[in-house]
């Protein structure tokens, strides 16, 4: 899956969006074609995915000895 820029004048594939697409979502033959996207409506789309996906904290290389965090 990429999401590039699009290279030809297409309309939005939103629903109600009648702006012309910026970016376009690629699923390399999942999908039977390519979804295109204008930018306010990826913002909105980025906006409502991270609402419910979150990123995590990745874990520190190094280990913390519990009884230097007990005596700080």
């Amino acid at each position: 899956m990429e999401i590039i820029e699009c290279k030809h004048m297409t309309k939005c594939d939103f629903y109600g969006c009648n702006n012309l697409a910026k970016y376009s979502f690629s699923t390399k033959g999942i999908i039977k074609r390519d979804l295109s996207f204008c930018e306010s409506c990826m913002k909105g789309m980025y906006s409502e995915i991270a609402k419910m996906q979150t990123p995590k904290g990745i874990e520190s290389p190094f280990k913390t000895n519990k009884k230097l965090r007990k005596n700080i």
